[in-house]
């Protein structure tokens, strides 16, 4: 991962369900920039979205969340991508779907049904972040061949 970005993995030990049953280590990977970007999100709504009825406050949350993407800050949207990885080259793009395919290989939950901790990037969020980070690599030309074909 960047150097901008400290992530931290919190190990987490997942009982088995059966007696007997070996535990399973797994970790979540937690970044601090979007822990505060939930905070801020939180605190926004709290504001903002109190005294009204529910679909109303439905529809104010949407709106600062999309406010939120929109300005880049949640991972996992191409607005995020752009803003974090914009100015990086092709290679160095490739590098960083590298590091987050490895760091998420040994991250990932073995029940999706759990809500994440704050400050958590989901695997959705991983993938979206891959996702992105490829059209970003395909928007700059795309990647090099490895050999040179032609050239005999």
């Amino acid at each position: 991962m960047t150097d901008m970005r400290q992530v931290l993995l919190l190990a987490t030990v997942v009982a088995g369900l059966g007696v007997g049953e070996p535990h399973t280590a797994h970790a979540q990977i937690i970044d601090p920039e979007w822990r505060a970007t939930q905070a801020a999100i939180k605190a926004d709504e709290q504001k903002q979205c109190r005294h009204m009825t529910l679909t109303r406050k439905f529809q104010c949350q949407e709106q600062l969340q999309e406010t939120y993407t929109a300005k880049g800050l949640v991972s996992g949207t191409m607005p995020y991508v752009r803003r974090r990885f914009g100015g990086e080259s092709v290679q160095e793009l490739d590098q960083e779907i590298r590091s987050i395919n490895r760091t998420y290989s040994q991250a990932r939950r073995l029940n999706g049904y759990e809500y994440p901790l704050s400050g958590e990037l989901t695997a959705d969020m991983q993938q979206g972040n891959v996702s992105y980070l490829s059209r970003l690599i395909e928007e700059k030309g795309g990647m090099s061949p490895l050999l040179p074909f032609g050239n005999r």
